[in-house]
C-alpha cells in the first residue's frame, strides 16, 4: 500500500504537460487567469480516471497493448507539444493571453495526454488488485482528480511566485520547460515498448 501511495504522489506532482503549462501560464498571465486551465484540468482528470477506472476490468485483460499503442502516440504528442513550445517561445505569450479556451483546452488534453490514460489505467488496475470495492472506483478517483488539480496549482504557484526571475531568463526556461516535456514523452514512450 504504501508503495501505492508514493506511485500516485510521484506520479501526480512530478513534470507533465498540465503542470508544466500551469507554471508557465502563471508566469506570464497570472495565476487567476490560468485557473481556468487549472479547473479544466481537475474536470478533465476526473473523467478520464472514472471512464478509465469503469472500464480497467474489461482492459485489464488487454492492458499491455492498449497502454503500448496510448504511450507511443501520447509521447509522440507530448514531444510534439514540447517542440511547438520551443519554437513558438517568443510568441507563446501571445498565444496564452489570446487563448480564451484554456477550460475546454485542458479538459482536451487529458483525453491525448498520456501520463493521464496511463497513470489512470495503472491506479485503477491497482485499486482493483488491492481489493478494493468497485462502488468506491468514483469516490476513489474524486481524490485522484483533486491531487492532480492541487499538482497544477502548486506549478501553477511556482509559475507566478518565480515570475520575475523567470520573466528575466524567460528563453531559458521555456528551453528548459520543453526539453523536460521532450523528456516525459521520450520516457513515456520507451516505458510503453518495454
Amino acid at each position: 500500500m504504501a508503495g501505492f501511495i508514493t506511485y500516485i504522489m510521484v506520479s501526480v506532482f512530478t513534470p507533465g504537460p498540465n503542470n508544466i503549462f500551469s507554471s508557465i501560464s502563471s508566469a506570464r498571465i497570472g495565476i487567476k487567469k490560468t485557473m481556468r486551465f487549472m479547473l479544466g484540468i481537475l474536470v478533465g482528470t476526473f473523467l478520464v480516471f472514472v471512464i478509465t477506472g469503469l472500464f480497467n476490468v474489461y482492459l485489464y485483460q488487454n492492458i499491455r497493448i492498449i497502454t503500448q499503442i496510448i504511450g507511443v502516440l501520447g509521447g509522440v504528442f507530448i514531444i510534439f507539444l514540447a517542440l511547438k513550445m520551443y519554437w513558438t517561445r517568443k510568441d507563446s505569450e501571445k498565444i496564452l493571453i489570446k487563448n480564451n479556451k484554456l477550460f475546454l483546452m485542458a479538459v482536451i488534453l487529458n483525453f491525448i495526454n498520456a501520463k493521464t490514460l496511463i497513470f489512470g489505467l495503472t491506479v485503477a488496475t491497482y485499486y482493483l488488485e488491492l481489493g478494493f470495492p468497485v462502488e468506491g472506483m468514483v469516490l476513489f478517483n474524486s481524490i485522484m482528480a483533486i491531487l492532480c488539480f492541487l499538482a497544477v496549482l502548486v506549478w501553477g504557484l511556482f509559475g507566478k511566485v518565480f515570475r520575475e526571475i523567470l520573466a528575466k531568463y524567460r528563453i531559458l526556461y521555456i528551453i528548459i520547460m520543453s526539453l523536460l516535456l521532450a523528456y516525459s514523452g521520450l520516457i513515456i514512450i520507451i516505458e510503453s515498448l518495454t
